[in-house]
């Protein structure tokens, strides 16, 4: 069997002034798209940003359950979104139904499993990867992974995410089933993740 990782995970670079962008330029850019940007598009816009906790703090906010999904800006093409993560708390394992993805890691120790798709259906691991703030990863059609943060307790992690077109449903998995569920975008600031 051969598997093909199209995970990918980039160095931020330092970028020179003239291309750096604050998060408030990354809301308005992404408020007003007029077509759906790809992958290596985001990816750009996210490796010339520049962000500190004081631009996000009042998107910071969490949930105790589960990791918190706060909306930063939505159009018809692409949608940001600031996730919260208390320690332990975790995605399923899901692909992107159909769209592209990229997270950028402001606090925190992101654990990043990928998974494949087995013939009888269900998933497996081939590949984990740790990584700290200011780390890149984008996750291209059809990718399958589980986002976690496995810190210790009292360790909050706090990842900025572009999807490109907006998720609107995804596909959830199980390496001990071939049955694959489905979840619909439901909620913004402060719910129950997905």
């Amino acid at each position: 069997m051969q598997v093909r990782d199209t995970n990918t995970n980039f160095l931020r670079e330092r970028a020179s002034t003239s291309t750096e962008h604050t998060l408030q330029e990354l809301i308005d850019r992404m408020s007003n798209l007029t077509s759906i940007p790809s992958l290596a598009m985001i990816e750009q816009w996210f490796s010339s940003l520049l962000v500190s906790q004081r631009d996000f703090q009042r998107y910071r906010v969490f949930a105790e359950r589960s990791y918190a999904r706060n909306l930063l800006a939505r159009s018809p093409f692409a949608e940001l979104l600031l996730l919260c993560w208390r320690s332990g708390q975790r995605t399923p394992i899901h692909d992107h139904g159909g769209s592209v993805g990229v997270v950028l890691v402001c606090e925190g120790l992101l654990t990043e499993t990928m998974y494949d798709r087995m013939p009888e259906g269900h998933v497996r691991p081939y590949n984990t990867f740790r990584r700290g703030p200011g780390s890149i990863t984008g996750a291209d059609v059809p990718d399958i992974h589980q986002l976690l943060n496995l810190q210790p307790d009292s360790r909050d992690m706090v990842t900025l995410h572009c999807y490109a077109p907006p998720l609107s449903e995804l596909n959830t998995y199980s390496p001990h089933s071939s049955r694959v569920g489905r979840w619909r975008e439901g909620y913004f600031l402060g719910g129950a993740g997905i």
